[in-house]
């Protein structure tokens, strides 16, 4: 993951990022940023949705594999500080080596 654009340009929907996960500082998390603050976003949980209003200062992240992603849907939004840089790059499997896609939600 590289570091330098969100210094220069900040964080946008749909870039795919590295941050602390915030269950577990020793561990690091890659998702994608579904909403930024002042965004409304709306989550299903348990069969009903509900809109929850990003706070100053905070990301929306969810996995791309919705089944199986632990993200926002489990411990909400994520501090900002808590991003510690964007992916550019898949290495991982060799089929799919290339760059990473921004996919605005």
């Amino acid at each position: 993951f590289e570091r330098m654009t969100q210094r220069l340009k900040g964080w946008s929907r749909g870039e795919v990022v590295v941050a602390t996960s915030p269950k577990d500082p020793d561990a690091r998390i890659c998702k994608r940023i579904l909403g930024l603050p002042g965004d409304r976003v709306k989550v299903l949980a348990a069969g009903d949705e509900k809109e929850v209003l990003i706070p100053r200062g905070h990301v929306w992240l969810e996995g791309d594999n919705k089944a199986a992603s632990h993200d926002s849907r489990h411990y909400g939004p994520v501090p900002v500080g808590l991003l510690q840089g964007k992916v550019r790059l898949k290495l991982w499997s060799p089929l799919e080596i290339g760059p990473v896609r921004v996919v605005p939600p």
